[in-house]
């Protein structure tokens, strides 16, 4: 029996296979969130919220074994931990001893709360259920007056196998056609910043006022995306640019909204996003309205789908195939580095984070980071309350691109705070999992 497929509590979706055989060097695969709390946190009460909410999420209580021939899967039978956490000094690695073989981590330090995953087992969607359901949980046996109003999957609800469902299967027996999407060219790259291992990054938080840039996109016909996006694309262009080339961002799409499903697991694909040569002589309001256009051009259901299901194939293809362990690894990092370098960066975005009102009083803010790993730039989109954040890692210390992002928010009349701080990635290779 392949547990993969087959056991609910084990099962992982065929495109996220791919995250297994990478490293936090070659791509994205431990993306971080982070709780800042009204209070000091209490790491005894922080331990027994996750070993709570494992219950309700028995699905996440799995670990990572090597066959000779791949990755998989099997139960935890240890209890989870929960790490001190400064996000620079004491650095981990997933899926270890560290964590106890578990794919997730869970830290403290004074008043925050850090937790990452491998992505292998969801995309940002769906651990932010699980975060919410620690949350709500520790708030709880902190002995807080919060109540669910159903917008967590606490206690109080019933785990499915649904949630852990592989959502590509529901494209397994149908057929898309690419008819329409973009044959994107070259991308400019920074190539002086790209593919350089396991060098510490710089974090920028950019956050305002949603109401700010969400009034001024109403004025023009336009989505926030739709702005952030080449605002990061222009700055980039300015500093990096090719004469000829576009820079292009990969965004990642989520799929529930097409496919309706209950499922944490990854279910996501990619678009492209071009900043055009042609843009640089434009107003902003112009590029913006091209943006717009571009992306209601690329985000056709048939479209989607096209990409989602042949993403999944080739990645399902690779995980089953019958070759060495080593030779597979190699074979995924190529996958992933050379699909991801086809793109000048990664912005995505995992939306608004909610809690029930009850709890906002405890909770004063959130944010989440995406790891650049080969790439030079990476940026989150979040909010939270009446804020949004642009989380944006880079690979050096320059700090114009940033800083031309911020110049063209003021431009539009949003204002922005900004603060910077250093990154060290949590650490994940397959081959130091199962140790334990």
């Amino acid at each position: 029996m392949d547990l993969l497929k087959d056991y609910p509590l084990l099962r992982t979706d065929s495109y996220a296979k791919i995250f297994l055989y990478n490293t936090h060097e070659t791509v994205a695969c431990v993306p971080r969130h982070t709780i800042r709390m009204r209070d000091k946190v209490k790491p005894d009460k922080l331990q027994q919220a996750v070993e709570e909410a494992l219950l309700r999420f028995p699905h996440m209580m799995l670990c990572v074994e090597a066959t000779d021939t791949a990755f998989r899967y099997r139960a935890n039978v240890l209890p989870p931990v929960v790490l001190p956490f400064d996000g620079v000094e004491k650095r981990y690695t997933i899926g270890s001893k560290d964590t106890h073989g578990y794919m997730f981590l869970v830290g403290y330090d004074d008043k925050t709360i850090t937790m990452e995953y491998q992505h292998s087992i969801s995309d940002g969607r769906g651990f932010e259920e699980f975060i919410r359901c620690v949350i709500f949980q520790y708030l709880t046996l902190c002995g807080y007056p919060v109540e669910n109003d159903g917008s967590v999957r606490g206690m109080d609800t019933r785990w499915s196998p649904e949630e852990s469902a592989d959502g590509y299967e529901q494209l397994a027996d149908q057929e898309f056609s690419p008819a329409g999407i973009w044959k994107k060219p070259e991308a400019s790259h920074a190539w002086e910043l790209t593919d350089i291992g396991d060098a510490p990054e710089i974090v920028t938080e950019v956050t305002f006022p949603f109401a700010q840039l969400h009034d001024y996109g109403k004025s023009i016909g336009v989505s926030p995306l739709s702005i952030v996006a080449p605002l990061l694309m222009r700055a980039f262009d300015h500093k990096f640019g090719e004469p000829d080339k576009p820079v292009i961002s990969q965004i990642p799409v989520d799929l529930r909204p097409l496919l309706p499903t209950a499922t944490t697991r990854y279910f996501i694909c990619f678009i492209d996003l071009p900043y055009l040569p042609e843009y640089r002589d434009l107003p902003l309001d112009e590029v913006f309205k091209r943006t717009k256009a571009f992306l209601n051009s690329q985000m056709e259901r048939e479209q989607l789908l096209y990409r989602a299901k042949a993403a999944s194939d080739r990645c399902r293809e690779l995980h089953e195939a019958d070759m060495p362990l080593a030779e597979k690894m190699v074979q995924g990092q190529k996958i992933c580095k050379d699909f991801v370098l086809e793109d000048s960066f990664l912005i995505t975005n995992v939306g608004r984070f909610k809690l029930p009102e009850s709890c906002m009083p405890y909770v004063v803010d959130y944010g989440a980071v995406l790891p650049c790993a080969v790439q030079p730039f990476a940026m989150l989109v979040s909010s939270f309350g009446d804020r949004m954040k642009l989380s944006v890692a880079q690979r050096d210390h320059d700090m114009e691109v940033v800083e031309m992002l911020c110049e063209g928010l003021h431009e539009i009349g949003v204002e922005t705070e900004t603060m910077s701080y250093p990154f060290r990635i949590t650490r994940y290779n397959g081959l130091e999992c199962g140790q334990l």
